[in-house]
């Protein structure tokens, strides 16, 4: 066991928000780390993948960190994106994001040569940022965006006895997965669900919490299932998880960045548009998104 903060809760993905000309927005970024906050969140991710990292370059990612660690509470805690497709590189990113005041680099795993990322080859490399990053890494699995890539569950508990790789967050979805990795990575191992969707089973196998874009929209909503879960109401922990998983669904599978803007649009009066070469959704879309999130009722309380 280690001394460190441990990963639970709620971690909304942030996005980054542009003005018209496409520039950084960073007083909408303020806005939207102090209307988290004031619903109870104290924890986020800073370029995730709802954070457009892949379209920023240096000096704007190290704007974007600065921003996140200065607008969240002393105590709160920031997650960073650091991931590359190189080794060389993905440390260069966690040395930027400690720089800038990060306490945890979040690494997805290099993709591009797909057919050549066995598990050694994997192993190599996040035990290689692991022994060169100044702030712990947590593992970010997430095949949608690493080419299919999925971590399985022997690699990562083989990982997590790194003392600087110190949880997972997992996208796939696969419950039966995050169990193994509880069970059998070492016991200060924090897994993080991640997507709102399956927020429950997860905590159910011995998740800490989520790494959720849904939190951006509903923040309180998300908080509430986990304060469900640990008071024993399942009952209305099921129904409430039941709730959030199609307007979760419009806000990552389905519409992804352009989505999750719009609806913080809806529900919050302000998100912007991604930066291209991704577009905004058109207006029936955006009439889809309006009508799921009104009947889960996530549009008429503000910060839901």
């Amino acid at each position: 066991m280690t001394d460190r903060a441990r990963l639970a809760g709620i971690y909304p993905p942030l996005p980054t928000f542009f003005d018209a000309d496409e520039a950084l927005d960073l007083d909408t970024l303020r806005h939207h780390i102090a209307r988290l906050s004031a619903a109870g969140i104290t924890g986020f991710v800073a370029l995730g993948s709802n954070g457009e990292a892949v379209h920023l370059d240096d000096d704007e990612r190290r704007q974007v960190i600065a921003t996140v660690r200065a607008a969240a509470s002393l105590d709160g805690q920031v997650l960073a994106g650091a991931s590359a497709l190189s080794t060389r590189a993905t440390i260069t990113l966690c040395r930027q994001a400690a720089a800038a005041g990060a306490d945890f680099a979040l690494i997805l795993p290099p993709a591009y040569y797909r057919g050549r990322m066995d598990a050694a080859a994997l192993r190599g490399h996040f035990m290689a940022v692991a022994d060169a990053s100044p702030i712990p890494i947590v593992i970010y699995n997430m095949p949608a965006n690493a080419a299919g890539l999925d971590l399985d569950a022997e690699l990562v508990v083989t990982l997590s006895t790194h003392p600087n790789i110190v949880g997972l967050k997992d996208s796939s979805g696969n419950v039966a997965k995050l169990s193994q990795v509880v069970a059998e990575a070492r016991t200060d191992f924090d897994v993080l669900a991640g997507s709102a969707s399956f927020l429950l089973p997860a905590l159910a196998v011995g998740a800490t919490g989520a790494i959720a874009a849904l939190a951006n929209i509903a923040p309180r909503a998300c908080l509430e299932l986990i304060d469900l879960w640990h008071a024993g109401r399942l009952d209305e922990a099921r129904a409430l998880q039941a709730r959030l998983v199609a307007p979760n669904a419009l806000v990552t599978s389905t519409y992804g960045v352009a989505g999750l803007k719009a609806a913080l649009q809806l529900a919050a009066h302000y998100g912007g548009e991604p930066r291209r070469p991704l577009a905004p959704l058109g207006e029936a879309d955006r009439g889809r998104l309006r009508a799921v999130f009104a009947e889960a009722d996530l549009l008429t309380r503000a910060g839901a």
